[in-house]
């Protein structure tokens, strides 16, 4: 574990082809460290003095200062000589973000650098075919900013078999204000691989939630040991890609591996505790309640909406997930008809109509939270309705007091999504339909029965 918090917490970085000219993969990733590690950076570029500011070095080699780790952007074939030239420098773990390796057919390429991990025991491998590591002090991802947004800190660690799936994954949630503790691309995962990072993580205390994209596993037995005693007490959430006989044939082209049946793997996943993701919307959906809401200790919720078809539409999507809603209790019921008007509806669904004011939904959501019959609501907040004002995002803020969990739907364009950003980076999972949002508390309740698990 010493080596892996040299990947996310190192003192010195040399970046090994950076490059002078913008638009090249070398000089943004140069250009995104420099803005967000505070440690040294050392260019590697034999053709240049200065990149950036900083200066720069022809080997790793002419470095006096010692390097924590290494980002190596150079061709495939002279990568085995760049760490070679490493090890001789003592640096201990390096990040290779070159392709031309197993997912071109090049397998022996992999093969010396597995050997040289072996052989030397001395250094990690992240990768390669990968875009490395992401956390907010340190940002090595080759996308520049104005074209990928980076999220704001939070307590998802996500680890991807794919730089592009997981790329894009990271820039929806930025877009939506969701945060993350680390990201990490593994790639081709030569050495380092999900096994060994979910022990990591599981340690990690800013990371609440694990989200993994997998294309295939080396070590199934490990894999499934490991995430059962980690599930015990962090949730993880996995979404695994090459199911259909056409997209284990993908899996191979991508990363060089093989990738078993569908049915091994969600069966490896119930026993191991895993909550899986059947999309690539699920992923994202699940990891947020995971991380930010408390579990669902039974199946028995409230919908409390200001738009009636919506509050349908979660009442359906409900049942059919094997959610319950019940009836409030008779004191619930009084209460809520001493200030709702005639017209709204007391029972579950709860329905305080299209005027709703933020005292309504602080009045109703207090109650409904309070009732020993309910653990847990889906709130729908349509909030383009002239009588709802800022002050929703405090008061749904304010109802993590009561300790039950809370999913949002909140739908919308501009307007809309300003504040549903709000609600994110205080730890209130916001969705853009009644569906999702019921769906979020399901995954809270799945994750509730793990953990009563002998």
């Amino acid at each position: 574990m010493l080596f892996l918090e040299k990947f996310f917490n190192p003192k010195s970085v040399a970046v090994v082809g950076a490059s002078r000219t913008p638009g090249k993969i070398g000089y943004t990733i140069l250009e995104n460290l420099k803005y967000s590690f505070n440690g040294k950076i050392y260019p590697i570029n034999p053709n240049a003095i200065e990149i950036l500011g900083l200066k720069a070095y022809p080997s790793v080699l002419d470095v006096e200062e010692p390097i924590d780790h290494a980002i190596i952007v150079v061709p495939a074939e002279i990568v085995l000589k760049v760490i070679k030239e490493g090890i001789k420098k003592k640096i201990k773990v390096f990040t290779i973000i070159s392709s031309g390796f197993s997912e071109i057919g090049e397998k022996e390429r992999e093969l010396e650098l597995k050997k040289l991990c072996k052989t030397s025991r001395k250094i990690r491998i992240l990768g390669p075919n990968c875009i490395g590591v992401y956390k907010k002090d340190l940002d090595m991802i080759f996308f520049p900013k104005k074209r990928l947004k980076r999220p704001p800190e939070g307590f998802i660690s996500f680890i991807t078999q794919s730089g592009a799936f997981g790329s894009i994954l990271l820039d929806i949630m930025a877009n939506e204000g969701v945060g993350v503790s680390k990201f990490i691309s593994i790639g081709n995962k030569v050495d380092i691989d999900e096994i060994e990072l979910i022990k990591y993580l599981e340690k990690d205390l800013s990371t609440r939630c694990i989200a993994i994209y997998l294309e295939s596993v080396k070590d199934g037995l490990e894999f499934i040991k490991t995430a059962k005693r980690v599930t015990k007490t962090k949730p993880i959430v996995c979404f695994k890609a090459g199911k259909t006989e056409k997209g284990v044939e993908a899996v191979a082209s991508h990363t060089g591996a093989l990738a078993g049946s569908a049915q091994i793997y969600s069966a490896a996943f119930k026993q191991a505790g895993i909550i899986e993701a059947k999309s690539s919307e699920e992923i994202f959906d699940y990891a947020k309640a995971l991380a930010n809401q408390p579990v669902l200790k039974d199946n028995k919720i409230a919908v409390v909406t200001d738009g009636g078809g919506f509050g349908i539409v979660a009442t359906d999507t409900a049942i059919n997930c094997g959610l319950e809603l019940p009836s409030l209790e008779n004191s619930s019921i009084k209460a809520l008809k001493s200030f709702l008007p005639p017209y709204a509806s007391t029972k579950n669904p709860i329905d305080i109509t299209g005027d709703a004011t933020v005292e309504r939904y602080q009045k109703t959501l207090e109650i409904v939270l309070k009732d020993k019959n309910v653990s847990g609501v889906a709130c729908i907040a349509l909030m383009q309705i002239p009588t709802l004002t800022d002050e929703i995002v405090d008061v749904l803020k304010d109802c993590k007091v009561f300790g039950k969990p809370i999913t949002v739907c909140s739908a919308g364009s501009d307007y809309v999504l300003e504040r549903n950003r709000k609600l994110e980076r205080l730890g209130i999972p916001v969705y853009p339909t009644p569906e999702r949002a019921v769906k979020a508390l399901k995954v809270l309740y799945e994750y509730g029965k793990i953990l009563k698990r002998k």
